[in-house]
Parts: C-alpha cells; structure tokens; sequence
C-alpha cells in the first residue's frame, strides 16, 4: 500500500466537458504519465503520509529533419523571447511577446500574456485611437488562447473582464457603434464568464484553484446585463455575489464590502426601475 492518501497530477485539459476524472496517478510502481511541459497541470493535494516523486524533463533538440529542426527551433525561440520580454518597457514587452507568437503559434500561453498586457496595463482613461486598438487587440488574443486552450479558466475570466470594459470604455469615448450588437456582445461575455466560473470550480475542487474571484465575475455578470436593462437575469447574477463571498469567509474585508455595497446599490435600482414599469 502507498504511505499517502491524495496526490497525483492535476490536467486543467481534463475540466472539459461532464467528467470528474481531472487528476491522474500512475497505475503501478514502475509506472509514469507523460505529457507536454506546455500542458497546464499542477500537483493535487497530498492529504496524509508522505508521497515522492521523480520528474523528467526531456527536450528535443537539433532533430534530424531539417523541416523539424524549423519547428523545433521557432518553438525554442518563443520559449527565449518570453522570459525576456518581463524585462522590457511595455511597449517592447508587447512587440517582444508579438514576436514570440509569431515564432510558435500553437502557444496558449503567449496570446494569454499578450491579452493581459494589452487590456489591463494601459491607460483606460486615454481616449486615443492607439488606446482602442490595444484593448480590442487584446480581447482578441484572450479569444486566441481560448481556441488554443478552451479548459484554461483564466482566459475565459479575462476574456470576460475585458469585454465589460471594452463596453465601458466605448461608452465613454463615444464608439458604441464600433461594438458587436448588443445581444452578441452579451452572449459573449456571459459565455466567457460563466465558463470560467464553471472551469474554476471543477480546479478548487481538485485542490488546483486559479484564485480566480468567482464573486467578482458574478458581480461583473450583473453589472453587464444590468445596462441592457435585463433585470431579471441581473438579479439572479448579483444574488450569487454575496453567496460567493461568504463561501471565502471574506465578508469583513474591504474587497468584500466594496462588492456588496455595488451589489446593494444595483439591486435598489432594478427595484426602482420595476416599480416605474408597474
């Protein structure tokens, strides 16, 4: 018998679709699960006892077909570039990580890091064209990586985030009309988010969570339908932020009170707005 209970190798690829079985073990002693490094995975929880393990990186190099070598080299390439792009001003980080996808396009990775850099790290208050592009760039490489990875949780979350403040941010600078219909652009987002809400769950049961705030996607959910004015559903978004938050225990803290203060204050207004109806 082992001398340890849990444990095993968690595949992230495994949280698609209805099955349970996202940690694998090996069958015997003697026996190995082999994948790629690029396969997200993550070790599951040891629950008692003490459990070893041997782990083996093997690299392919200077094959002996020319058009491997092309691949390979291109792939190894994308591996240099990415380590060395944190070191750079952002602008050069962007074009570095542009290169880097371009050098191996099979890469979730490298669309993820791009979407995150291009939405999250500029400037949300520049109204300028250049400041559009990098946002709607970025959307696009989150729908990139997605394609490339469909069980990665964050993709999906970030992908979410970035189309409510595509919305917001087109709001604010006057280009709606740039926009997808508004019912596409809500199918979007609620498939987006409600994907990573599913996708994280099936982690933080194996052990395996993301961190992702599951809290805030519902509350981002709520906030989206909300402005096009769909009140039912907004409220059955906004009713599962508090739910959320107390499954973390995290009610007192200020991330927490700040959410439901939101949360308050739009559910008030969906009130309002039904009474005017009636």
């Amino acid at each position: 018998e082992n001398g340890f209970t849990g444990g095993g190798t968690f595949f992230e690829a495994l949280t698609v679709g209805d099955g349970d079985d996202y940690i694998q073990r090996p069958s015997a002693p003697g026996h190995a699960i082999i994948h790629k490094t690029t396969q997200r995975h993550a070790g599951a929880p040891t629950t008692s006892g003490v459990r070893d393990i041997l782990v083996i990186f093997l690299t392919a190099r200077q094959p002996e077909k020319s058009e491997i070598d092309e691949v390979t080299w291109r792939v190894e390439r994308a591996m240099r570039l990415t380590p060395l792009a944190k070191q750079l001003s952002r602008e050069k980080l962007i074009s570095c990580l542009k290169l880097a996808k371009k050098n191996d396009p099979t890469s979730h990775a490298l669309p993820y890091a791009l979407g995150v850099h291009l939405t999250q790290e500029g400037d949300m208050n520049d109204p300028s064209d250049e400041r559009w592009e990098e946002i709607c760039q970025g959307v696009e490489s989150f729908e990139r990586s997605i394609v490339l990875n469909p069980a990665d949780a964050r993709a999906h979350y970030n992908l979410g985030m970035a189309l409510s403040e595509r919305h917001k941010y087109a709001m604010r600078t006057r280009r709606m009309h740039l926009l997808p219909p508004p019912q596409e652009a809500a199918e979007s987002l609620i498939n987006a988010l409600e994907t990573a809400i599913q996708l994280e769950i099936k982690c933080d049961e194996a052990g395996c969570s993301n961190g992702i705030n599951i809290a805030e996607a519902f509350l981002t959910l709520g906030d989206f339908v909300l402005r096009l004015k769909n009140f039912d559903l907004a409220r059955i978004y906004l009713n599962q932020v508090e739910a959320c938050i107390k499954g973390v225990g995290g009610t007192d803290e200020d991330w927490a009170q700040s959410m439901l203060q939101q949360v308050s204050a739009m559910l008030d207004y969906i009130h309002e707005n039904e009474a005017i109806v009636k």
